[in-house]
């Protein structure tokens, strides 16, 4: 075979060669790896997005704390206001503090059996006091405004000419309704 044939036959030869194991390195190796590395990228999209939606949501969680803060705080408030048991000796002591600020005699309290309204109960309390018109009137007010809620029924007042003591005009009955949160 002439030189200049040979040399063709090596050079084709070695294309040959050379295209199969370019075909080979890229079938075996560079596809399967580029295969692996597309997903990885996935992997890696798909993890950054839920590191930023972590992430949001951990800067939420601030906010969520400072609001349950307040609302721990209103709850403490709430139920100042509607107590979860009856407390009756704190009761009393509210109610006879504040007749005798406003000049009402009370003459008789007598607690009845609580009535469920649903969340809370409505705990009835007859009361029969004396003082003067005024002073039913400031006291029943003060009640109404207090830290615990109160609510005054069926208000009776009756003319009373007290010889004893002339500032007692009035004799009052009425229902002092103290409320008691039901769980």
């Amino acid at each position: 075979m002439p030189i200049k044939n040979r040399n063709a036959a090596i050079i084709f030869a070695s294309l040959g060669l050379m295209c199969v194991i370019f075909y080979a390195y890229y079938s075996l190796i560079y596809s399967t790896t580029s295969r692996s590395i597309e997903d990885y990228k996935r992997k890696n999209t798909a993890l950054q997005s839920q590191i930023q939606q972590a992430q949001a949501r951990a800067s939420q969680l601030d906010k969520v704390r400072a609001e349950m803060a307040g609302l721990q705080v209103e709850v403490a408030q709430l139920e100042k206001q509607l107590p979860k048991n009856r407390e009756l000796p704190s009761l009393l002591r509210v109610v006879t503090h504040r007749a005798e600020a406003y000049g009402v005699t009370l003459m008789s309290v007598t607690p009845t059996k609580p009535v469920s309204k649903g969340l809370y109960d409505e705990i009835a309390y007859n009361i029969t006091a004396s003082a003067s018109f005024h002073g039913i009137g400031r006291f029943l007010t003060a009640m109404g405004k207090g830290e615990r809620l109160f609510a005054a029924r069926d208000l009776a007042l009756t003319g009373a000419a007290n010889k004893a003591d002339p500032t007692k005009t009035v004799n009052a009955t009425f229902k002092l309704i103290a409320f008691k949160y039901h769980e």
